[in-house]
């Protein structure tokens, strides 16, 4: 008998319940969530156990047509209903703010512009329940070293170190979260640092990005980069290097890139040679609109974030998981369907394991994990056999 895994919606990112209700002898029923039990069922394995109804508690008919507790005439024995935890490989964004003079200090930049709805647009983000089982962190570039409520001032220039980025402004926090990184921008007033040293900052916090993988293997990690302007300031502070920085790591952390205005289209570059093809350009026609195409393009980059990795939950006690058994459905827009699995991403197969022989992951390949992806409504299910751990005294 099977068990089924279903996590809601994938782009919110949601932990995964296991409901276990494995049969000893039965190996191709069907498993669904929702309604009340199947009774009457053959004891061919043709039978359909819906897991949430009564069966649950032992109220539901076996496949055989006896007690779902074992007790039936058909004599076949089912483990009780049990639930584990399993969750998606954690997702981490690194927010790097520019808070430059042109983002709003009231001589160089109009706040209300740009400032505002970006500001406006992150705190949203940051406290949306859509961003739960996301975390976190925001550094801004140049450093908070003008506490002034003055314009920005070429005489307090912004720091050219990259170790000065390597430590965030908000320290990773898991979302959603409506107080901790409202708390931190609102001392930002108004953005007034002079120069925007995108190279060291981006370096910086690519070293960042760096250690939390090293912290955690299994972490995705992506850089979330927010700006108005291309580098300036600095030695070597120029489009192409911060490009070159953003090219050795993308593989395995991605640069997304944000710009907020006009004649950005440099910043391309940056986005395309960080794996993330090109840049976010978010117009100025009006706050509203700037704020509304900010948060679009922040959720768009919450959904391409999203694991497609999905790790194997522990079997209930006394049982193991047959891999020749497993199915992973995707429902979404359209009707739900069963994906197709092979050893290796060819034609259509959607999805294989991290190891054919041991597994210990299940893997959408590309193909079905964007669509996955482009589906804020979508819905995987894993569909796992269960069968007896033989052992040996």
């Amino acid at each position: 008998m099977r068990t089924l895994i279903g996590f809601g919606s994938v782009v919110a990112g949601s932990c995964l319940a296991l409901l276990a209700a494995c049969g000893s002898t039965i190996d191709e029923s069907n498993v669904t969530m929702g309604g009340a039990s199947s009774s009457g069922g053959s004891s061919d394995g043709a039978g359909t156990l819906n897991l949430g109804g009564s069966a649950l508690n032992g109220g539901g008919s076996s496949n055989s047509g006896g007690s779902a507790n074992g007790g039936g005439s058909g004599g076949i024995e089912q483990c009780a209903a049990a639930t584990a935890q399993a969750e998606l490989a954690p997702v981490y964004l690194v927010f790097l703010l520019d808070e430059s003079g042109s983002m709003g200090d009231g001589k160089n930049g109009d706040r209300t512009v740009k400032w505002d709805p970006v500001t406006s647009a992150l705190n949203a983000f940051y406290a949306d329940k859509a961003s739960a089982g996301i975390t976190a962190s925001l550094t801004l570039f140049p450093q908070n070293l003008n506490t002034t409520m003055g314009a920005a001032d070429n005489n307090k220039p912004a720091s050219c170190k990259a170790t000065d980025y390597q430590k965030p402004e908000v320290a990773p926090t898991a979302l959603p979260d409506a107080k901790t990184f409202a708390a931190a921008i609102a001392k930002l007033d108004p953005p007034n640092e002079y120069g925007t040293p995108t190279f060291p900052a981006l370096s910086g916090t690519i070293t960042y990005a760096e250690s939390l993988l090293k912290e955690d293997a299994s972490r995705k990690v992506a850089i979330v980069m927010v700006t108005d302007g291309e580098p300036y300031g600095c030695n070597g502070n120029t489009v192409n290097a911060t490009a070159m920085a953003a090219a050795k790591v993308a593989k395995t952390i991605p640069t997304y890139v944000i710009g907020v205005g006009d004649k950005l289209d440099s910043l391309n570059q940056i986005a395309n040679s960080g794996g993330t093809d090109k840049a976010f350009i978010v117009a100025l026609n009006n706050p509203e609109q700037t704020r509304q195409d900010l948060l679009d393009a922040i959720n768009l980059i919450r959904g391409q974030s999203i694991s497609c990795q999905l790790p194997l939950p522990a079997p209930p006690a006394g049982k193991r998981l047959d891999p020749d058994k497993v199915d992973v459905q995707f429902s979404g827009s359209a009707a739900t369907k069963t994906l197709k699995y092979g050893t290796e991403c060819t034609g259509d197969v959607a999805w294989h394991y991290d190891n054919a022989t041991t597994p210990t992951q299940v893997l959408l390949c590309d193909d079905a994990c964007n669509t996955v992806k482009a589906d804020p409504m979508g819905k995987l299910d894993v569909v796992f056999g269960c069968v007896d751990r033989v052992i040996v005294q």
